[in-house]
């Protein structure tokens, strides 16, 4: 019997952090589904967990001998994967014990809704996200909490948590892995807004983000941990807005407000945190942004 949903974690050398999210996902009042791990060729133990590891009776863990990145990982779960439904959940979260039960509940009555995920809030308990805008104009993602009481909030895209109807995998297929990672959620979720399937965020059901409001603007939040985010951060904004804005929206963007972003970033991590290594990054991305924009081939500089 095919399974209703698959639950895919994306992982690398975050062992602790993954087992507590395996937990989570474990205590789950929702028990019928398939467990997916995709370990990003981790040099800690997970390189080393086994599907017997796990309580769960079907378990699949799949370790990477080369880095993959973020998107590669996840497109490699979604082909392994046979569930109606695909339930992404980055490593560093702790699910409410409800979530799943509250996001299948929801799709299965808002069959227009192709892809939803939960309220997101810190580790300490405090909401940060009910649904997130992009301005196509100005290139900033703003992240709302919702205080009508809507039964859900549409949203440009879903961050770290969100699941996804086999039947828009089919007909808008897997990530675009050229992408890399950053702005993948929005790329995926304004693809499938164009084939009639609308985003949204269901309050009901809850994650709670292993971050603090302080790592907002970290150099690990700018970038700093891997190279290749902080490179895409600056090209991929170019990339969505070249996808999916019009054409006083591109026009806008790119000559107002596209070098501001590499500028800010720069001030940031050099003031706050003196990582002068980020710089050309960031430029090098902004740079292979503007190419795309005006020739629509997309560059990797790194």
């Amino acid at each position: 019997m095919t399974r209703k949903l698959s639950i895919i974690i994306t992982t690398k050398d975050r062992y602790e952090l993954l087992l507590k999210c395996v937990e989570s996902i474990l205590n789950s009042s929702y028990k019928d589904f398939e467990l997916i791990i995709i370990d990003d060729n981790s040099t800690d133990p997970t390189k080393d967990m086994k599907p017997s590891d796990v309580d769960h009776a079907e378990v699949l863990i799949y370790h990477a001998t080369t880095k993959m990145m973020m998107v590669k990982a996840r497109n490699k779960g979604i082909g392994l994967s046979k569930g109606e439904y695909v339930l992404f959940i980055d490593d560093d979260n702790i699910i409410d014990i409800h979530m799943i039960q509250h996001l299948v509940n929801f799709l299965e009555r808002e069959p227009r809704v192709g892809i939803s995920g939960p309220s997101m809030y810190y580790s300490n308990g405090t909401k940060y996200l009910d649904y997130q805008k992009i301005n196509l104009y100005t290139g900033k993602t703003s992240g709302f909490v919702g205080n009508l009481g809507n039964d859900h909030y549409l949203s440009d895209g879903i961050p770290n948590v969100f699941i996804i109807r086999r039947e828009v995998i089919d007909n808008v297929g897997v990530f675009d892995e050229a992408l890399i990672q950053t702005y993948t959620e929005p790329d995926y979720s304004l693809s499938a807004k164009l084939k009639g399937y609308t985003t949204a965020i269901y309050p009901k059901a809850k994650t709670y983000h292993q971050l603090e409001m302080s790592d907002r603007y970290t150099s690990r939040a700018l970038g700093g941990k891997y190279i290749q985010k902080a490179y895409c951060l600056m090209r991929n904004r170019t990339v969505l807005i070249t996808r999916y804005g019009n054409s006083l929206q591109r026009l806008v963007y790119v000559l107002l407000f596209s070098w501001v972003w590499p500028l800010s970033y720069t001030l940031l991590v050099v003031i706050k945190e003196r990582r002068f290594d980020l710089v050309p990054l960031y430029w090098k991305g902004w740079y292979d942004g503007v190419i795309y924009f005006l020739t629509g081939k997309l560059r990797r500089s790194i």
